[in-house]
């Protein structure tokens, strides 16, 4: 479509040449214009940006500025640049006008000829831009959804990225829950091991009251 639309400006500002048909756009309507002289033609081409494959209706119409009125047949071709292809129709004339029906097979720019003999033989070129084939509607709606998806789930992303970030403060560095739990298991398994492994207070060992007063009291003598 962008195609098109420059090769319509470049059409529009190129001036014509004196065999030159001028190809004008007027809403949907290609206007086709072309005078000397003696004659004017006149014509239309509908749509205005004839798609790959699909038909578009040529009108033509030519008028005297003196003399009789001109109801001869009108011959046309139409064909691609350097392209073997060839579509050569002669046409009559349908109450005012000249009418067929064409229909490109590939993309670009086209050659349209026109050719009749009225004072003298006329042979009138202008050029027409094809557009390509769109996408079916399926595939297109394809890569809309495509397109659709892949936004909501990087716009997804970027929301649990800021909510992860705004709930862990700059400063905080938060260690794995593994790690608190191997750091804080032997401090639990300290304590009752310090229990079992302290030796018990010994007690002291009691004395008789019997054996003290039966002691014998020291003899003075026994030293001499």
């Amino acid at each position: 479509m962008l195609f098109a639309c420059l090769v319509m400006a470049g059409i529009a500002a190129a001036a014509p040449a004196n065999d030159q048909i001028r190809v004008e756009r007027r809403g949907d309507l290609l206007e086709l214009k072309w005078s000397d002289t003696e004659e004017r033609l006149q014509g239309s081409l509908h749509p205005a940006i004839p798609r790959e494959g699909e038909p578009f209706t040529l009108s033509l119409h030519v008028g005297n500025f003196q003399g009789a009125e001109f109801d001869g047949p009108l011959t046309i071709t139409f064909q691609q640049p350097g392209s073997p292809a060839l579509v050569t129709r002669t046409l009559t004339r349908e109450g005012v006008n000249w009418h067929t029906e064409l229909t490109p097979d590939a993309p670009g720019l086209w050659d349209l000829e026109v050719r009749y003999r009225n004072t003298h033989l006329k042979v009138l070129t202008a050029r027409i831009p094809v557009s390509d084939q769109p996408l079916p509607r399926g595939i297109g709606w394809a890569l809309i959804i495509t397109a659709a998806g892949t936004a909501l789930i990087l716009g997804v992303r970027g929301v649990v990225r800021r909510i992860r970030a705004s709930s862990t403060g700059p400063g905080e560095v938060s260690a794995p829950p593994a790690a608190v739990a191997s750091s804080a298991a032997p401090a639990q398994d300290a304590r009752p091991a310090a229990a079992d492994t302290a030796p018990p207070a010994s007690e002291p060992t009691p004395v008789p009251d019997s054996d003290m007063s039966t002691a014998p009291p020291a003899d003075p003598s026994s030293g001499q």
